[in-house]
């Protein structure tokens, strides 16, 4: 074994066109540490619909300049294949993280060798630009190097299609494919060239567009955390001819250490904490947060003298409920469907139908509903939502934390408050409460294995709900693609678990819905009922 693993790194290092990374293989080749080298070369990182993300080492199971440059190759050969005629145009942008620039450069340098257009943005932008870009620029392709919210020292390779949404199956296996056809790094020419070009006014013209101050101004608290977004917002929010927002000065400014956090996701416990302090201190009317790209938006709201931060769900309500009044406010028709993700609440879809709209469900990612025609508004309960598909058809959290601050303005113009827009929403709709488990093991198999034995042998009662539907996700539910994963529903609640697949994780989403009616009473026996099921889902889950 070890004597295979040595041939394998021992060609990967004379094959590296990064210095150091082929010392860092060479040192560890010389002192015989086969622990280490094991790590590094457990299989090619897999390329899938995120793209490659993983931490920045040396060796093909981690991101590299090597890894990258063939992945590039692969992106290039497919791009070619299927514009025959054609010179693909290819778009690149990168965050501020670790490599980012070198990456970016990397993929700048591949492509041009072989003979595309390539286009690259300014250094350090937001996921979001990029996806606006690909549309702007009428690109056939586009790739952002970032991790969004990964620890400190990952990096990632997002691939984006001609639509500018996120890659969907099957453009991640065949590219996949030609990845693992790619020559090795150092036999893949490297030529400059390549054009660079600033459509960041364009992008902030256009997301300043989206809103208008026409309620008065609001005291906003911001934090990029420690991202790419604070420039951004800053010009979006001078262009809306809103006042700047009060910003969390430790984290302003672009850091991929992300020294003041212990995870750069609005979503970790603690993540907000500086952001929450600042809003208390400063009296804010609406505290936002981006993640380190800006993709995602998290948002807190003063309740009861303490701040409280909506779930992802909560947030999307909000949004569907403003985008829907803000149209009838300004006497706009809205024609066209909001949509959730499988995984999110279902509450969105049915404020859509209930007001002459389309209302769908996706699978799990974005990237999804940017496939979709006449898309309003798409979400997901991971803190990722599309308010602007004409011009991005991905995440945005620049667009969405522009018009979370509109919406405030008109909340606070009008003396009312986000709570009491909610419980107007459940009033009509009856609560819908969503609760995330996540469960992990030593293993990817073991959560893929649990998955099997929960549809083989499904539970007829989990706790006191009993099971009234069983669903396989394998075989595609409600008109959507088979992907892994079981749905049970019980009278009022839906339990759906599913295997991480790149992780030993098995993740688990619950809902629980009540009737229309007093949200008050209602909240109170949705939360009984909500913290009574993830027992009960835990016991199941742990037992098995």
């Amino acid at each position: 074994m070890s004597e295979k693993l040595i041939s394998i790194a021992q060609n990967w290092a004379d094959n590296d066109p990064d210095e150091n990374t082929k010392k860092q293989v060479l040192d560890l080749i010389k002192s015989n540490n086969v622990n280490k080298l094991g790590s590094l070369f457990a299989g090619e990182l897999e390329f899938g619909t995120a793209g490659l993300r993983a931490e920045i080492d040396a060796g093909q199971s981690r991101m590299n300049r090597a890894v990258v440059i063939r992945a590039t190759y692969g992106l290039c050969q497919y791009l070619l294949k299927k514009y025959p005629n054609k010179k693909p145009k290819l778009i690149v942008g990168n965050d501020a993280r670790h490599m980012s620039d070198q990456f970016a450069q990397d993929v700048c340098g591949v492509a041009m060798s072989l003979g595309l257009e390539v286009i690259r943005l300014p250094s350090q932008i937001p996921t979001p630009v990029l996806a606006f870009g690909v549309r702007h620029l009428g690109a056939h392709a586009g790739v952002m190097i970032t991790a969004s919210h990964n620890p400190p020292r990952d990096n990632g390779y997002k691939v984006y299609d001609h639509l500018g949404a996120g890659i969907i199956p099957p453009m991640d296996k065949e590219i996949a494919e030609l990845i693992k056809s790619a020559p090795m790094a150092a036999q893949i020419k490297l030529t400059r060239g390549w054009k660079e070009i600033d459509i960041t006014s364009q992008y902030h013209q256009r997301a300043a567009q989206l809103v208008n101050n026409k309620y008065g101004q609001i005291k906003v608290a911001f934090t990029p955390m420690h991202g790419v977004g604070q420039e951004t917002f800053d010009k979006c929010m001078k262009l809306a001819g809103f006042n700047p927002s009060i910003n969390v000065k430790e984290q302003t400014k672009p850091d991929p250490d992300f020294p003041t956090v212990a995870f750069p996701n609005p979503e970790e416990p603690g993540a907000m904490d500086l952001l929450l302090k600042l809003a208390q201190e400063i009296n804010a009317d609406v505290a936002i947060a981006n993640d380190p790209d800006a993709d995602r938006c998290a948002v807190a709201i003063p309740e009861s003298g303490k701040w409280q931060v909506l779930t992802g769900d909560e947030l999307g309500f909000l949004i569907a409920w403003w985008l829907i009044k803000r149209s009838k406010l300004n006497n706009l028709q809205l024609k066209g469907q909001m949509v959730a993700s499988i995984v999110s609440s279902s509450l969105v879809p049915k404020m859509a139908v209930a007001n002459g709209l389309k209302g769908a469900t996706t699978l799990t990612g974005v990237k999804w509903m940017g496939h979709l025609d006449e898309l309003i508004f798409g979400y997901e309960e991971a803190i990722g939502y599309c308010t602007d598909s004409e011009y991005v058809r991905d995440k945005d959290g620049i667009s969405v934390a522009l018009r979370v601050v509109e919406l405030f303005s008109y909340l606070k113009n009008n003396n009312i408050s986000a709570s009491e827009i909610l419980n107007s929403i459940y009033q009509e709709f009856g609560v819908h409460l969503t609760k995330q488990l996540s469960f992990r093991f030593d293993s990817v198999k073991k959560a893929i294995d649990i998955t099997k034995k929960l549809i083989t042998n499904p539970p007829t009662q989990i706790g006191e709900f009993v099971v009234e539907k069983v669903e396989d996700m394998n075989n595609g539910i409600d008109g959507l693609p088979p992907t892994s994963g079981i749905r049970l529903v019980t009278k009022n609640a839906r339990i759906i678990v599913r295997p991480s697949g790149t992780e030993p994780k098995l993740k688990c989403y619950l809902e629980v819905t009540t009737k229309p009616g007093n949200p008050q009473e209602n909240l109170i026996i949705a939360k009984k009922e909500l913290d009574l099921l993830a027992d009960s889902v835990h016991q199941l889950l742990t037992s098995i």
